[in-house]
């Protein structure tokens, strides 16, 4: 386990980079690509994710946000491949990057967006705010929940 410096330090990374987010500076999927995408099946993990999701954003956006993040972390431990490191700087910003796509996804199948205006509604200012704000709540109960165990 990481010491709770080093923890905070890749949870103030992650809140930067959400920050950032901006999907001009992610590579754009072309059209064969998005309809490749949609063809896939989607694995069962993430159906339950997107209906807990959904589910919390009837709530509030902050909810739905916090339950990505907490799926999230279960399945990049189930499923650590998912985690694309070739294409980040660490696991916090591919972490990141997989929170994004998941998000882009969640909005294509809750909403039948298509991907592009998927990623505009990403890259929305508010959306960045809550994004970020999402993580500090996030990182905050994982720092409570560790100061409890050890």
């Amino acid at each position: 386990m990481a010491s709770l410096n080093k923890q905070q330090k890749r949870a103030k990374r992650a809140k930067a980079k959400a920050k950032q987010i901006r999907m001009v500076g992610r590579k754009p999927a072309n059209l064969d690509d998005d309809l490749g995408h949609l063809a896939e099946p989607i694995p069962e993990y993430t159906l339950a994710m997107f209906s807990k999701m959904r589910d919390a954003e009837a709530i509030s956006r902050s909810e739905m946000l916090s339950v990505l993040l907490t799926n999230l972390a279960f399945i990049i431990i189930d499923h650590p491949e998912l985690l694309d490191m070739e294409n980040a700087e660490d696991e916090g910003m591919a972490a990141t990057h997989l929170a994004a796509d998941m998000l882009i996804d969640y909005r294509m199948w809750a909403d039948g967006m298509d991907r592009e205006t998927a990623q505009a509604w990403l890259s929305e200012p508010q959306f960045i705010t809550d994004f970020g704000d999402a993580l500090d709540i996030y990182s905050r109960s994982l720092e409570a929940s560790e100061e409890k165990a050890g």
